[in-house]
């Protein structure tokens, strides 16, 4: 039988309805899916250790004789399978739920490889489901994959039907680059890299695999985000002239402030991109309080100043209020109509704003995911802007965009990005990085407290309040149980243990007038200590707060602290952040919360975030046809990531658009 790469697995000898619909809940269709379906490790059985110097805990191999067997059966269908495999130092159990078929398998004096977790059990060592191969002399691959498997499917079997499809393969999948560009880059050929990868005749040839295959996998990513970036930044036909780099000045001349260095530089890429005709399509990320809504207020000025509407849209009425206050009487005094919508206002309200748009009166708006319902219609929007675009998701910001035509697109992120997050995610996107602070370096001490100091921390809030100082004291909920911190039940806390300091509290769950109302006393200062859910994360703007309580600070991720961190010394003066984890005894969470306290920049923090949890699943779901990463990851081969971003740049700049697609994307991005 001829294969090919298309050939259905159905159609393979020895796969049958059974197995393939086994192999179907693997996502392995077609032979090509099977030749890129990698290992998830490998069972390296030259490295195996004697049966007395097992240890319980540890991931170890061994290598024994049948010495015994015993076939069990217990209540209702379980069974098991005890084998006592002996090489001569010692007795190591194993056992099998409910795999009686294993009996004949493990015959007396048969020799086996073992490879899995030691446990101790009733005074004896044994392993449970372990991984085992026969060991026949002379007939080994000493590297055997171990893949993810469904029911109906074993190890052996995936091998078997991998090595019969390579055997009959009539042609391996085309090369990505040139044999010139492959050399310069000490990449091999395809095929040795998968049949290296699943049957890997030395480290040094599995290593070369690898990285033929995560520079494959890069490469094709990048290729399909750069390609999006060309379609969607096509010649723009709204508000393609009359903008120039003078209006940076005028604009600046109608603040209180100066603008910093970056915002201007940022700013002049804005403006470059209009100036070539393109669809602007641009990332905005940096530090805390480095003024990236200012260069978002600059964008939305630029167009609707020229008769098109612009939108902004924020993650929480709190933020998307702070804004509309803060920039009402900017734009008013340039007679630009401008106007917010909020989900909780009146019906009345929301028709008037709703008009306002559809009529074109309106050209700048701002608010929540009220901007995204169907009812909005806009006359001509030329312009979205996200902010804190992460507490998105993709297809949510993506219906701003789709209320235009050719709409001009701005997402804004206050945690800082690392690289390659910014390659794989983002990389249809410009990307501008705002990295001074308006008021030079913010100084935030940080300290970590033990829970027992809780009386300590509160002469700390009376003393700062004696001072004419403000804060915040955050919770993880608004209505904690016995093991997550309630905001409500600290509210309460803190009105009784410190009757003389003037306590407010906030929370998402507020009518939208009572939160006004909080925030209003809180700014006007009337309010010494806001307690808070992490509602307050995102972009509140309170420059006279100056320092930020955190119960069970395990409870948030890095970025989510540094967010909350910039809450306070945004005045310049000296703020202070104080972490309190529910016990200092879990080494994890405190080597995580130290690392957050020694790093100053948001940038160190989240390259720290993300090596601390990995990659996970940041890219196991295909968002917006992103596809996930088989064997690619961001965090432990970045250079290879780097290298695939500048070649797929090159070839995007030779060929044509629909060469691209039908040579590299086939199938890759599912929106395509």
């Amino acid at each position: 039988m001829k294969i090919t790469l298309d050939t259905p697995l159905s159609e393979i000898p020895s796969v049958g309805d059974k197995r393939s619909k086994s192999l179907a809940r693997l996502e392995l269709n077609s032979v090509s899916d099977l030749l890129f379906f990698y290992p998830r490790r490998y069972l390296d059985l030259r490295n195996f250790k004697k049966i007395s110097m097992l240890s319980p805990g540890e991931t170890a191999s061994v290598k024994g004789k049948v010495a015994a067997r015993e076939e069990k059966a217990l209540r209702g269908r379980t069974s098991y399978l005890n084998v006592a495999l002996s090489d001569g130092t010692g007795v190591l159990f194993t056992v099998f739920f409910n795999q009686p078929y294993l009996k004949d398998t493990f015959a007396l004096n048969r020799e086996f490889f073992i490879s899995g977790r030691v446990e101790e059990y009733k005074g004896r060592i044994q392993m449970v489901n372990p991984l085992y191969e026969e060991y026949r002399d002379g007939k080994r691959d000493w590297l055997l994959p171990v893949y993810p498997l469904s029911e109906g499917l074993t190890h052996k079997y995936i091998r078997r039907l991998i090595k019969l499809v390579m055997d009959r393969l009539a042609e391996y999948p085309e090369e990505i680059l040139p044999l010139k560009n492959r050399l310069d880059l000490k990449l091999p050929n395809v095929k040795f890299a998968l049949r290296n990868i699943h049957f890997p005749l030395s480290d040094m040839n599995l290593e070369k695999a690898r990285n033929y295959l995560i520079f494959r996998e890069f490469f094709i990513l990048q290729m399909g985000l750069l390609l999006r970036k060309e379609k969607e930044q096509k010649k723009s036909k709204v508000c393609d002239t009359g903008i120039n780099e003078g209006l940076i000045d005028v604009f600046e001349s109608l603040l209180p402030f100066k603008l910093t260095k970056h915002q201007k530089k940022v700013m002049l890429e804005i403006v470059g991109d209009i100036k070539k005709g393109m669809v602007v399509s641009r990332m905005i990320h940096g530090e805390v309080g480095s003024g990236k809504t200012v260069v978002a207020v600059f964008a939305l000025w630029l167009f609707s100043r020229t008769g098109v509407q612009t939108a902004l849209l924020a993650p929480t009425e709190i933020l998307a209020e702070q804004h509309y206050l803060n920039w009402q009487e900017f734009f008013l005094k340039q007679e630009i109509p401008v106007a917010l919508l909020l989900g909780q206002f009146p019906e009345k309200e929301k028709n008037v704003t709703r008009e306002g748009i559809k009529n074109g009166d309106i050209k700048v708006l701002m608010g929540t995911h009220a901007l995204l319902t169907e009812n909005l219609q806009f006359k001509n929007l030329g312009l979205a802007v996200v902010d804190e675009q992460h507490k998105f998701g993709v297809k949510q910001r993506e219906l701003l965009k789709e209320k235009g035509k050719d709409v001009h697109y701005i997402v804004m992120s206050a945690t800082p990005i690392p690289r390659s997050v910014a390659l794989t995610f983002y990389g249809a996107l410009d990307i501008s990085t705002i990295g001074e602070l308006p008021k030079g370096e913010r100084r935030v001490l940080t300290y970590i407290f033990q829970n027992e100091e809780k009386e300590r921390i509160y002469r700390f809030l009376e003393y700062q309040n004696s001072q004419g100082r403000q804060g915040y004291v955050v919770t993880p909920a608004i209505e904690g149980n016995e093991n997550i911190k309630s905001a409500v039940d600290e509210y309460d806390k803190i009105k009784r243990d410190l009757p003389d300091v003037p306590c407010g509290l906030i929370h998402g769950r507020l009518p939208h007038k009572e939160k006004e109302e909080i925030m209003r006393r809180f700014r006007e200062k009337k309010t010494g200590i806001l307690v808070a859910t992490s509602v307050i994360e995102s972009g509140i703007d309170v420059p006279d707060a100056s320092y930020i309580v955190i119960e069970q600070a395990e409870r948030f991720g890095l970025a989510q602290l540094h967010q909350l961190r910039g809450r306070v010394g945004r005045s310049g003066d000296v703020g202070y952040c104080i972490l309190v984890p529910e016990s200092y005894d879990d080494g994890d969470v405190m080597n995580r919360l130290e690392s957050f306290v020694a790093a100053e920049s948001g940038f160190e923090i989240a390259e720290i975030d993300l090596e601390l949890r990995g990659q996970g699943d940041l890219l196991g779901v295909r968002q917006h046809g992103i596809p996930p990463l088989k064997i690619g990851n961001i965090v432990r081969d970045m250079e290879l990531l780097t290298i695939a971003r500048s070649e797929a740049q090159e070839v995007v700049k030779k060929l044509p658009p629909e060469e691209i697609e039908k040579k590299f994307l086939k199938g890759v991005f599912t929106n395509d």
